[in-house]
């Protein structure tokens, strides 16, 4: 996902800015990216022990509203929409009618309005799902992702770098919730997003003031140390607060409830595309295979895809894996079988460089203190 290549077909918006702070670039779903700045592991270790200033500018905004706007995306998502007052968000997901992940999301309640949220590697996939809706009847859904490009305030030093930045005080926010504000003269949206594990915010920036807003936040943040950080580090914390990324640990051959993400899910809303598939693994009491941390004895990182064993036989496999910089362990997200997943299992990982013995452990590694 994060080696270099010449041909990304996007680029950040702010490619300039990270030239000049003489970053390393990488490909990432299509977008050229800042890859690091320094050293990943440093960026990473600044980012547990302070905060840091993260560039997901790569990410997708659908704007959904009309008089059936929420009646139609409540239909289409996981969650429940209906009740997402203005302020609040919400984690959810796009389901095939299967019950298979299609995408996962964010929902901001904008009032008579929502935010969808989309990764880069589902944004377009999404778009092209939500918008015949707009023919059957009263619902819009527009891209409107150049009006909300996303920089992102994580460590836990983000709130006092919050204060410093921001022209109103940001209220405590439960994760997800957001409010508005003003941030280097531009109108911005600031949501609670924690997702490296530890406090953070996501702001949402009107691409025009993306340059403005990002230099502030550097100006201003640098009484509490803050840097910027590439993605090379955020992949490292997202794993070690035990996030699953669509395309990486989870996509469409998979359940909802395999993802571990059970507060994308409302267990008692009406019906939506996928649910009964949802409702018969909730009904059969557990599922059959799920996202589950591993800690690995050694030194050997094991690739994506190797297998995990249990009494010899295949029990699942790997899905994202490192040597975690705060824990010094080898850590993965695995796709185990019923039978597996209960945390004090023991497994083996077979890597092409040998067999390692493992533990399954409760998800996140990280926990912040």
């Amino acid at each position: 996902m994060s080696s270099t290549t010449q041909e990304a077909a996007k680029r950040t918006p702010l490619y300039n800015s990270h030239r000049e702070l003489a970053a390393r670039f990488g490909d990432y779903y299509g977008w050229e990216m800042a890859d690091s700045y320094t050293d990943a592991t440093e960026e990473h270790l600044r980012v547990r022990g302070g905060v840091g200033l993260i560039d997901l500018t790569f990410h997708g905004a659908i704007k959904v509203g009309g008089k059936e706007g929420a009646q139609f995306l409540h239909g289409l998502v996981t969650n429940d929409v209906k009740s997402l007052e203005r302020g609040k968000g919400m984690r959810a997901a796009f389901l095939t009618g299967h019950g298979k992940v299609r995408a996962f999301c964010r929902i901001l309640g904008l009032g008579d309005e929502y935010l969808v949220i989309n990764d880069p590697q589902t944004h377009e996939k999404i778009f092209k799902y939500v918008f015949p809706f707009t023919y059957a009847g009263d619902f819009k859904a527009d891209d409107v992702s150049d009006d909300y490009r996303i920089l992102s305030v994580q460590g836990p030093k983000s709130l006092l770098v919050m204060k410093e930045i921001c022209f109103e005080p940001v209220p405590p926010l439960d994760e997800h919730a957001w409010v508005e504000t003003i941030i280097a003269g531009q109108h911005v949206l600031v949501a609670r997003a924690d997702h490296a594990g530890d406090t953070g915010f996501d702001i949402f920036v009107p691409l025009a003031g993306l340059k403005d807003v990002w230099d502030f936040i550097l100006l201003k943040g640098a009484f509490h140390s803050i840097s910027p950080v590439g993605l090379e580090a955020f992949e490292t914390l997202r794993i070690e607060a035990g996030r699953p990324v669509w395309g990486i640990d989870i996509d469409e051959n998979n359940m909802m409830l395999e993802s571990g993400l059970a507060d994308a899910v409302s267990f008692s809303k009406g019906c939506y595309t996928g649910q009964e598939a949802v409702a018969m693994a909730t009904y059969r009491g557990h599922v059959s295979k799920k996202i589950s941390g591993l800690i690995i004895e050694g030194d050997t990182v094991p690739a994506r895809g190797d297998k995990v064993l249990k009494d010899g036989k295949e029990t699942g496999h790997v899905t994202s894996a490192i040597k975690s910089p705060s824990l010094g362990k080898v850590i993965a997200l695995a796709l185990l079988k019923y039978g597996s997943f209960d945390p004090g299992t023991t497994v083996e990982v077979a890597a092409e460089q040998g067999i390692s013995q493992a533990s399954v452990v409760e998800l996140p590694f990280y926990r912040m203190s």
